[in-house]
């Protein structure tokens, strides 16, 4: 026991390994018993940032390279945004054009054709979502529509006309456009008519190709004379890739007076002498 006091009373104040440089780093200090049993580990070569012996700090070029990769697909983002923008901006002007150009009012016209109005008939629709109504596909804009919505996938979608009387239907005409509205768009569409909806028949059904433009059906041909309903009924079965809902960017019905209301038009008289047949705006009823 004396011994042992002896030798820590012998032992120096600081340990042999204490440096100036280990002064600024207190963990390099060995503890002075530790150093007297011989227990101590060996002192860690201390870093001094002033000296010439201090390590060369780490490279930057990996951080470098992974902003420059950052920046890069940033780039890319804004070009497939911008990219879109156009094809969406082309898209757009090529439904106008369309739209204008082949609009079936041109050849309505010329078989004293004209269109039903809400002034003659009531239009309604299965299904729509808010903002996106039956009057969308009735305010003259290809880039406006109406869109259904339909928990049932299965469901058709439809667009009744109820006619406050009688009425010739000669032609049905549907602006489409695919490239806009994908599994939006009509594929599959059949035409009923009927007095209600108790009695409604299937009168023509067309499929729709991956088009942009106006789908005309027109009743007179396809069945040598046209229709006469109380109520007429467009429905669409199934539309492309399968969608559920469906997009009706613009619907035109046209209608013409019955043959027994034709009435001798004087003016337009031939030279044989025969007096041609104008058609007379009355009703059915």
């Amino acid at each position: 026991m004396y011994t042992d006091i002896l030798l820590r009373l012998d032992a120096p104040a600081f340990p042999s390994n204490l440096t100036a440089s280990s002064i600024n780093d207190p963990t390099e200090i060995a503890d002075p018993i530790d150093t007297l049993n011989g227990t101590a580990d060996p002192p860690s070569p201390h870093v001094n940032m002033f000296t010439e012996d201090a390590p060369e700090r780490p490279d930057d070029d990996g951080d470098e390279e992974d902003d420059d990769d950052a920046a890069e697909g940033a780039v890319e983002e804004e070009d497939e945004s911008e990219g879109q923008n156009v094809d969406d901006s082309e898209r757009e002007n090529t439904a106008i054009t369309v739209y204008k150009s082949d609009h079936p009012d041109h050849q309505q016209k010329l078989k004293n054709g004209r269109e039903v109005t809400e002034l003659e008939a009531t239009w309604a629709v299965s299904t729509f979502r808010p903002d996106w109504g039956v009057e969308k596909m009735r305010d003259n804009n290809p880039l406006t529509y109406w869109q259904s919505d339909c928990s049932n996938p299965k469901a058709p979608h439809t667009i009744d006309l109820f006619f406050t009387q009688a009425t010739v239907i000669q032609q049905v005409s549907i602006f489409i456009d695919y490239y806009q509205d994908e599994s939006y768009c009509p594929k599959h569409i059949t035409i009923r008519g009927g007095n209600t909806y108790r009695d409604l028949c299937d009168i023509v059904e067309v499929e729709c190709p991956e088009m942009v433009g106006w789908k005309n059906m027109d009743l007179s041909e396809i069945l040598d004379e046209p229709v006469r309903v109380f109520q007429l009924q467009i429905s669409i079965n199934s539309t492309h890739l399968n969608g559920r809902d469906t997009h009706v960017r613009q619907l035109k019905v046209y209608s013409t007076p019955s043959p027994r209301f034709q009435l001798p038009d004087k003016a337009n008289a031939a030279a044989d002498g025969r007096l041609p047949l104008t058609m007379s705006m009355k009703g059915l009823r």
